[in-house]
């Protein structure tokens, strides 16, 4: 009975160390689980790193190759092209960048009227200007308080006369840097006086412009030469012009073509002549008017003009006029009467005809 007893226990004993030698040896596998489980933790209590640091490339031990090379977060593909930029950097080299530029104009391309667009408008517009008569300056003393009036007007025999200086200054064909240095010369109470001078209103330049404008007349000039463009802007040409003519000291210039730009730069003096017209003016044509009129003799026809409108140009009485007798050269050369009722025209019986140059009209009352 004893020895039943202790081969009982003998094999309760040995089925318990058995049960826990399997129990260790299923946990000792989940051990790396575990490990994982806390790495994978951590990094999410850490986060993600940065974008805008650098990082480095990730190579395996088992990588023979080299690692690519990177200019901070961008790979380099080419070694080499990296080594020069990096050595550009470090010796502060000229980094070439993009910048708005305005194409170079080339003239060998461009139209006559382009090119002569270009050139008009290039010119500049001349600054000099010599005082004369009648123009106002306004003479300061700066930092010198006046109540005075600081205007001077140049007199006819080109002076003017100021109240600091001994006597008249003359004063026309200077400019007026030039009258300033003159005055700061003559000042003789104050020492190094510093004078400026400037012209108030313009009246000695003047042109006189004509024709087929809007404001002819005298037109002032604020420089000793201006461009033709900048007088006939003042002017005001109308449509149907297209030609100008420059007087210049008493000798007319070619006729200039107002569309061509590079004609219309041409400087223009004082005491030119400017006249506008159409262009494509033609030769007056003429009828000739007898009988009982007021004004007989050769009138100036116009295109379209009828019988009964050349006889009021003549100061005909229409009421009182019966006929009219027009005789007109047929094409042998010989000459063809035709009468017409002046009555019955004027009550809108008969057509009113047409003449043409060389006709001659014989009124009958």
């Amino acid at each position: 009975m004893k020895l039943v007893l202790s081969t009982i226990g003998l094999l309760a004993i040995t089925s318990t160390l058995a049960g826990a030698q399997t129990q260790t040896g299923q946990r000792l596998p989940s051990e790396p689980t575990l490990q994982a489980e806390r790495t994978a933790t951590r990094s999410r209590v850490v986060g993600p790193r940065v974008a805008n640091h650098a990082e480095r490339p990730k190579t395996t031990k088992n990588d023979t190759s080299e690692p690519t090379p990177v200019l901070g977060n961008t790979p380099i593909i080419n070694a080499a092209e990296a080594t020069k930029s990096v050595s550009a950097i470090a010796n502060n080299s000229a980094v070439s960048v993009p910048q708005r530029t305005v194409a170079a104009i080339d003239r060998s391309r461009m139209t006559a009227s382009e090119s002569a667009s270009t050139s008009s408008r290039s010119l500049a517009l001349p600054e000099i200007y010599n005082v004369g008569a009648g123009d106002v300056l306004d003479i300061r003393l700066p930092n010198t308080p006046t109540r005075d009036s600081t205007l001077y007007t140049v007199l006819k025999n080109g002076t003017i006369e100021y109240p600091l200086l001994n006597g008249p200054l003359a004063v026309a064909g200077m400019t007026t840097d030039g009258i300033a240095r003159r005055l700061a010369n003559e000042i003789k109470v104050i020492r190094a006086a510093k004078i400026n001078v400037t012209v108030r209103e313009y009246a000695s330049h003047s042109i006189v412009v004509s024709g087929l404008v809007d404001n002819p007349g005298r037109k002032i000039l604020r420089r000793e030469s201006m461009p033709l463009y900048a007088v006939l802007a003042e002017s005001a040409v109308r449509s149907e012009a297209s030609t100008v003519t420059v007087v210049h000291k008493g000798k007319d210039s070619p006729p200039l073509a107002l569309k061509d730009e590079r004609a219309m730069a041409t400087l223009v003096y004082s005491g030119d002549a400017i006249r506008i017209s159409s262009g494509n003016s033609v030769p007056n044509q003429y009828v000739y008017v007898g009988g009982a009129v007021a004004a007989p003799g050769e009138k100036i026809l116009r295109s379209g003009m009828t019988l009964t409108q050349v006889l009021l140009a003549a100061g005909a009485n229409l009421s009182a006029t019966k006929t009219a007798k027009v005789a007109r050269r047929n094409p042998s050369g010989l000459l063809s009467t035709i009468e017409y009722n002046v009555n019955a025209i004027g009550q809108g019986r008969t057509a009113d005809p047409q003449v043409v140059p060389g006709d001659r009209i014989e009124v009958i009352r």
